[in-house]
């Protein structure tokens, strides 16, 4: 996982209250999205600067590089929240082990998407075999069309996605 110390290249900013915009520069994760992240409670409000303006810590910073990722890997944020909400208490390995949890969970859900896709590409073809072997009448319009059986699903092809 990338951190800010590997980002860049040593700790400089590791006890420094950062800006928005330098959070943002730092996770690419843009200012209006972290404020969002904020607002639903996956980001801890950040402490204020007399000028009010927010501040945040390395701990802010590496939750947001996890969030990132773990948008990435196209994890609801509905799961990622439990692991984001505890992330910076946490230690590194239980942190590490709780994102290869969410991401063998969802491996297994890709799995199961691609299995539904496969069966339907496979009932597409056998549709388009179907209208490809269909010879409806050429003279007859489609609003008069009295055999729709060309345009219809086969009942072998409606059967298998049941």
């Amino acid at each position: 996982m990338q951190t800010l110390q590997s980002r860049e290249g040593h700790d400089e900013h590791q006890n420094e209250a950062l800006t928005i915009g330098h959070v943002a520069q730092l996770t690419g994760v843009n200012a209006k999205n972290i404020r969002y992240y904020e607002s639903i409670g996956l980001l801890p409000g950040p402490t204020r600067a007399a000028n009010t303006y927010r501040r945040y810590s390395l701990a802010d910073v590496n939750r947001l590089i996890l969030l990132r990722r773990n948008r990435f890997l196209g994890v609801p944020l509905s799961e990622a929240k439990s692991l984001l909400i505890g992330a910076s208490d946490a230690q590194c390995a239980y942190v590490q082990q709780e994102l290869l949890r969410l991401v063998n969970a969802r491996l297994v859900a890709m799995d199961q998407e691609i299995a539904e896709l496969h069966q339907l590409r496979d009932e597409m073809e056998c549709y388009q075999r179907q209208l490809a072997n269909c010879h409806p009448d050429t003279r007859e319009a489609f609003r008069v069309c009295l055999d729709m059986s060309c345009l219809a699903l086969s009942e072998k092809t409606t059967e298998r996605s049941t």
